[in-house]
Order: structure tokens, then C-alpha cells, then sequence
């Protein structure tokens, strides 16, 4: 037996079947919404600080985004110049990378570039322990890079990479 369901341009089902209440108690089993009108409204004025409504069972929306306070952002100045990651201070804020990023250069301070993982004299070992015949992987692990780092910092000295066991070159 086939059952088969079509839906109006109106959304109404012709034929429900026996999953159709099954699909009914799925998400918000209210009519209001959003759950507390909307942010930012006079019903709910938005305070700027709210983390947004706890995730609930079967809701497929973003909560509402995180503003820093002032001190939020003069913390996260201040532990930016004493050492502290864009990635830590994301996460210890509970806000996007790109939104420390924003308020580090707002308050003019520049931003650390990357290091160099590797020195010349660590890429000449590690090539030479991959001319003897140790993976990548290996030879990554030992100088205690990323297989990526050591692959680019190859590429950069113009040491021939071997290609994968079993990979063979597109035509």
C-alpha cells in the first residue's frame, strides 16, 4: 500500500496519513511567534545583554546575537595585549572571531600577524628526515607542526612533496 500526501498551494494535505499528528507536536506548539513577541518590540524591549531564548526542542532559528558591554570590551582589549587569542577571547566572550576582531581594531589596537612555526634550519631537518622515507604526518608530528604547516613550509624551500600512497594524478 502506497500512501501518498499533497499539499495545496494553500499548505492544507489532502490525504493525511497516520504521520501527520506525529508532525504536529514537532516545534512550537503555540501560535505566538516568536516566543515572547518580537526583540526589541514594546512588548520586549531588547536590553542589548540578553544571550537570547534558551534553545528549545525543534527550533531551527539563530538565537538572538550577543552585544558586548563596554567593560566586556575594554577585558577583552586588555587581555588581547597581554597575550590572549582572538580564538580564547571568542569563546570566553560567546561572540564570533570577526566580532573581536571588530572591536580590537575600533579601539586602535593592532593586531599580533603570525609567527613563523618553523626556522629554516628545523624545515632542513625536517626534509631530510623526509627524504628517508617518513610520511608527512610523521615528520609533522616530530617538529610538532601540522602536516599542512610542514607541506607549505616544503613548498616555500622547494621540496618536492611525495604524492599519497595510492593517489594517482588526474589525467
Amino acid at each position: 500500500m502506497i500512501l501518498t500526501t499533497v499539499v495545496d498551494l494553500a499548505g492544507r494535505l489532502s490525504n493525511p496519513c497516520e504521520i501527520a499528528p506525529k508532525l504536529a507536536d514537532q516545534g512550537w506548539s503555540s501560535r505566538e511567534w516568536p516566543p515572547g513577541g518580537l526583540v526589541g518590540s514594546a512588548e520586549q524591549p531588547d536590553s542589548g545583554t540578553a544571550a537570547g531564548p534558551p534553545e528549545q526542542r525543534g527550533r531551527l532559528s539563530n538565537p538572538v546575537p550577543r552585544r558586548l558591554s563596554d567593560a566586556e570590551i575594554g577585558d577583552l582589549c586588555h587581555l588581547y595585549s597581554e597575550g590572549a587569542s582572538i580564538d580564547a577571547l571568542a569563546r570566553q566572550h560567546k561572540v564570533n572571531r570577526t566580532t573581536i576582531i571588530t572591536h580590537l581594531d575600533r579601539a586602535g589596537i593592532e593586531r599580533r600577524r603570525v609567527t613563523r612555526k618553523m626556522t629554516e634550519d628545523s624545515v632542513a631537518r625536517a626534509a631530510k628526515r623526509y627524504g628517508q622515507g617518513a610520511s608527512l604526518a610523521v615528520v609533522a608530528q616530530v617538529f610538532g607542526v601540522h602536516a599542512s604547516t610542514l607541506a607549505r613550509e616544503f613548498s616555500r624551500a622547494g621540496v618536492a612533496i611525495r604524492p599519497r600512497l595510492g593517489w594517482q594524478p588526474q589525467p
